[in-house]
């Protein structure tokens, strides 16, 4: 699927030259949404972005460093995504585009109403707990997260049927874009639970499991111990877990120990030996495959690629 997914882009490259080396831009619309590859090939600081709905990013090759409203300077690497709010601008720089290697860039605008009625029919069919409140979208803040494997593969599906002019092509989309929402649903409540588990672990039961995996991540952590952390039974907090973040406890805390370590191997002296224990794996060669399995490339060619 990777092989045909860049084989994809590339054709659009080929059959659309480029008329901007800045944040080259080719589009395909759909109803509902809109696709879009940016290509740029020059080094640029500062270009502004924005769209009248909730936009999608997606990074192919190449670093951007996105600069927010918020004064955040984030940068941005393939294999992760963003997400901008309704109508605010975004600054990008592009620190090494060049011709031999342009920066690649997927932008997916979704129809702000589109993103309130998936919320709401989650709501109606996945209920969340009531400490965690009704599924709904942040149009606030811009949420820069690693993508899951769920994202990745939908992502890519909605790249071939916007590029390819297949049948039922509209309807296909449609429920590709319903997919994606739910899945950035989902990570957007990880990562909310992440970030505020310390404030809410008194009164949400997720939020305190939540604590102990980030605390603990580097212990040979069983799901008991979570679901003793969240005062429930193994089978309650794993339902619970599940249908909070749509994935079960283990591989939230494989997710969590793999986002952990992609942050340790950011400094180009730290091993992988060593960030292998830190996380919480006894074996190197067992560390090394799963985060191939969920970034794409062993932790030295990521690390050699992000700080290199």
């Amino acid at each position: 699927m990777e092989a045909t997914f860049r084989a994809r882009l590339a054709r659009v490259a080929r059959d659309h030259a480029p008329q901007d080396l800045v944040e080259n831009r080719v589009t395909f619309g759909a109803e509902g949404a809109e696709f879009a590859v940016y290509d740029t090939f020059r080094p640029a600081e500062r270009v502004p972005l924005r769209a009248p709905n909730p936009l999608y990013c997606g990074m192919v090759t190449g670093k951007k460093v996105v600069h927010t409203v918020s004064g955040a300077a984030i940068p941005f690497l393939p294999l992760e995504s963003l997400v901008v709010p309704t109508g605010q601008t975004i600054e990008i720089d592009f620190p090494g585009a060049s011709d031999a290697s342009p920066t690649k860039c997927l932008t997916i605008e979704i129809d702000r109403a589109r993103v309130r009625q998936v919320a709401g029919r989650l709501n109606e069919t996945a209920p969340r707990s009531e400490a965690s409140g009704d599924w709904r979208y942040d149009d606030d803040a811009v949420v820069h997260f690693m993508n899951t494997p769920g994202i990745e593969h939908t992502v890519r599906q909605l790249v071939g049927l916007f590029v390819e002019d297949a049948p039922d092509k509209d309807v296909l989309i449609d429920l590709g874009v319903q997919e994606l929402v739910v899945r950035m649903l989902r990570v957007e409540a990880r990562r909310l639970l992440l970030e505020e588990s310390e404030r809410r672990a008194t009164r949400h039961g997720l939020a305190a499991a939540a604590e102990v995996a980030k605390r603990r991540m580097h212990e040979p952590l069983r799901v008991a111990d979570l679901a003793e952390a969240a005062c429930m039974s193994e089978p309650t907090f794993y339902r619970a877990f599940r249908n909070e973040f749509g994935i079960t406890p283990v591989a939230y805390l494989t997710r969590l120990r793999v986002d952990r370590a992609r942050q340790l191997l950011a400094d180009p002296d730290r091993s992988v030996t060593d960030v292998a224990a830190a996380v919480g794996f006894g074996s190197v060669s067992h560390f090394i495959r799963v985060y191939r399995d969920h970034v794409g490339q062993t932790p030295k060619q990521d690390q050699l690629a992000r700080t290199g």
